[in-house]
């Protein structure tokens, strides 16, 4: 039974009552066991690293008129072409050429743009480089930029960790053979290798004897085994191990490669305090500190952030699957009430299909009888209107003649007592001489002596049609009908009596025709009825249909259970694992407080003598995190200008290598790479500060550095011959 496993089995059963656990310590070892965790600590102790000698070889491929090409063989390179093969920008191109100048440069590029495949002529220089670095601090510089210090640094990374990432395109051209002997602890390791275009071939890892020759091949290589090879056999012989950390919810295993990463500083990697990547700074720092339960923390952390996360994305399915199927339910159940709603709102009853024939036909046969009645009542109204136009035409006949008979006898009967004409006096014995005389006692004109007889008085002269005419208008009796029409009785009497007949034909035929327009409203109301409940029924059978897919749905949705996603994450392995964080945790949190206190001393020491004397109150936490002040003022690495950043994050790596050494535990090789500090505003005093300090460090510990900048003042004042190459004015360091 382990120590582990005693104290996780303690931690579960003091737990809350839902979280707490009874388990047994050897059920316990088992479960560790299978999440591979283990249950015993490794006690870091640090072993060095140290580059004895780097060289490397190649071409170069240089303009002709570049002042080294004189007297070499030329070749002619397909610009297109050969852009094409590397797979260059414009601005790779225009490096790959040699020319730096952009100037001349444009000219080739536009000869490419325009789909021109020139041959551009290259010298090929061949060059050999090699350097012997020497313990404690060493320098490379040059008196420009861009003269190849950046490169004997990515080499000596390349020959370290397999990786070449950091070479511009015309350098991973030109080198073509490259040995790099390590010292690791005290071994002395030859990695040498065949290079075309960046990928390594014919590599292998000899070891040496004290002499300089070959004792034994420790592994071989090509280009796709080079980083397994390197950690195979960096790893053990660094007593260092593969580390996992979960990301995004799978554990990622880390080898040699990410701690070569934490092994070099360069300004343009300042996002995080100990190495490239800011996820893995809290496993590198606690693997250079050199806690004892590191390693197993690290293994469980990993395993627990794994089965958490594999049981957050069990349950965030679950929980999405769950609220499918309700809402897919809550669906369901609506289509069940809405279907139910529209069978309620359809009329009752079931259609009588022979009723509804019946009636239809009733009702078109009242409609015949209906029609036929409405053309008796219009013939019979037509009629009635015609005799009553010809009796308004009779009585107004009657009515002009009766008019007539006045005015005849108005004028014939008048005793007029003056002439009209003369207005002399007609006397009266004229007047009465007339029936006597039979003159007009008016015009004594002789008068008809028939139409006298009738007391007419009309001129002898006059027509006898024309008279007896006046006679028989004369003769006409109006005392009687004085205020009535006189009218030919017979006419009149005769319309009257059609015009009764017609009326009293048509009140009848109007009578029917209402009795069967109701009729028939009857006959079309049944048949229209039982036409709906005919299509009541057609729909209900269609909804009843719908209504029954709805609520098996329902039932079947009611019933379903949880989906299966996945292998569910067993609560005892993932209890256990978290339990084994806890307990490490607070271990690695006893043993690694005290050494964070002390390193954050250190670092805050460092910084200050780099130059950073406004930074204070340095304190460097569990997590990586650095907290400090600057100028008084409480603030982060993060919040710290890349000036500050550079300089605190060299301080770390010297403080992490003086405490392995010091305290003789710890996993750092003490060895450490500066490319160019002085891009970040670091002027050269400060840098020749920071020589001195380091030169000051080195010799209270065992370490290599090695400082590539362009400021070689400090380098040449402050550095052994031994410890530096320079290459001056406009020379190249190789």
């Amino acid at each position: 039974m382990s120590a582990l496993a005693e104290e996780i089995v303690k931690r579960l059963s003091r737990k809350q009552k839902s979280k707490r656990l009874s388990i047994e310590v050897p059920t316990v070892d088992k479960v560790l066991e299978d999440l591979s965790i283990p249950t015993s600590a490794s006690k870091g102790v640090p072993v060095g690293l140290r580059v004895k000698r780097v060289a490397f070889s190649g071409t170069k491929r240089l303009p002709p008129e570049h002042p080294d090409a004189e007297g070499h063989p030329i070749e002619e390179v397909g610009a297109t072409g050969f852009q094409l093969e590397l797979g260059l920008n414009d601005a790779e191109q225009r490096a790959e050429s040699g020319l730096n100048d952009a100037s001349v440069w444009t000219g080739e590029t536009n000869v490419a743009d325009e789909g021109v495949d020139e041959k551009v002529p290259r010298a090929l220089v061949p060059f050999a480089f090699e350097w012997e670095p020497q313990e404690g601090v060493n320098g490379i510089g040059s008196g420009r930029n861009l003269r190849g210090k950046s490169t004997i640094m990515n080499l000596l990374l390349w020959s370290l960790s397999g990786r070449c990432t950091e070479f511009s395109p015309d350098t991973r051209r030109w080198i073509e053979h490259v040995e790099v002997d390590w010292l690791v602890g005290n071994e002395t390791l030859r990695v040498s290798f065949d290079a075309e275009n960046g990928v390594a071939n014919n590599g292998r890892v000899t070891s040496l004897r004290d002499d300089g020759g070959a004792e034994n091949v420790v592994a071989r290589f090509d280009g796709d085994s080079f980083e397994d090879a390197m950690s195979s056999v960096m790893l053990n012989r660094l007593r260092l191990e593969i580390f996992t950390v979960s990301q995004a919810g799978k554990a990622v295993p880390h080898k040699w490669a990410s701690y070569v990463n934490a092994l070099w500083v360069r300004p343009k990697y300042l996002k995080s305090i100990i190495g490239k990547e800011p996820v893995l700074s809290i496993r590198l720092m606690q693997m250079f500190i050199g806690t004892d339960w590191v390693p197993v923390l690290a293994a469980a952390s990993t395993v627990a952030g794994v089965l958490a996360s594999e049981q957050k994305a069990n349950q965030e399915r679950t929980k999405t699957a769950t609220d499918a199927v309700g809402a897919a339910r809550v669906e369901a159940q609506k289509k069940v009430d809405d279907f139910q709603a529209q069978i309620a709102a359809l009329p009752a009853g079931t259609p009588d299909l022979a009723k509804t024939t019946a009636a239809s036909l009733r009702a078109g046969d009242i409609a015949l009888e209906i029609h036929a009645l409405e053309t008796q009542l219009l013939n019979r109204s037509v009629a009635a209107d015609t005799i009553r136009q010809q009796i308004k035409a009779a009585k107004a006949r009657q009515h002009t003649e009766y008019e007539h008979s006045l005015l005849t006898k108005f004028f014939h009967q008048m005793e007029p007592t003056v002439c009209p004409r003369c207005t002399a006096t007609v006397t009266k014995a004229r007047r009465a001489a007339e029936p006597d005389e039979h003159k007009c006692s008016v015009c004594t004109s002789d008068l008809n002596l028939e139409a006298l007889k009738a007391k007419v008085v009309i001129a002898a002269s006059v027509d006898i049609a024309v008279a007896s005419s006046l006679v028989d208008s004369a003769s006409v009796n109006v005392a009687e009908s004085d205020e009535q029409h006189p009218a030919p009785r017979s006419e009149i009497d005769a319309l009257s009596d059609a015009l009764q007949s017609a009326e009293s034909g048509i009140a009848p035929l109007r009578s029917r025709r209402d009795e069967l327009a109701e009729a028939r409203e009857v006959a079309s109301n049944e048949a229209v009825l039982d036409t709906v409940l005919l299509a009541a029924a057609r729909e209900r059978q269609k909804l009843e249909i719908e209504l029954a897919r709805a609520e098996g749905a329902v039932d079947a949705l009611a019933l379903s259970v949880t989906p299966a996603a996945g292998m569910p994450v067993d609560p005892i392995h993932l209890a256990v694992a978290e339990g084994a964080v806890e307990v490490l945790t607070r271990w690695v949190k006893l043993h690694q407080d005290p050494l964070l206190m002390t390193i954050s001393g250190e670092i805050e020491r460092l910084t200050v003598s780099f130059g950073g004397d406004s930074l204070s109150h340095f304190k460097l936490d569990g997590a990586a995190n650095l907290s400090l002040r600057k100028g008084g003022d409480p603030a982060s690495y993060g919040q710290l200008t890349p000036g500050e950043q550079l300089r605190v994050k060299i301080a770390t790596v010297i403080a992490l290598i003086k405490h392995g050494y010091a305290e003789n535990i710890g996993r750092h090789p003490g060895f450490l790479l500066l490319d160019s500090p002085a891009a970040e505003e670091m002027p050269d005093g400060d840098l020749a500060t920071m020589v001195s300090a380091l030169l000051e460090v080195a010799r209270e510990a065992p370490m290599q550095i090695i400082v590539a900048t362009r400021n070689t003042g400090p380098l040449e004042e402050l550095l052994h011959f031994k410890n530096r190459i320079i290459a001056t004015g406009n020379d190249y360091v190789w």
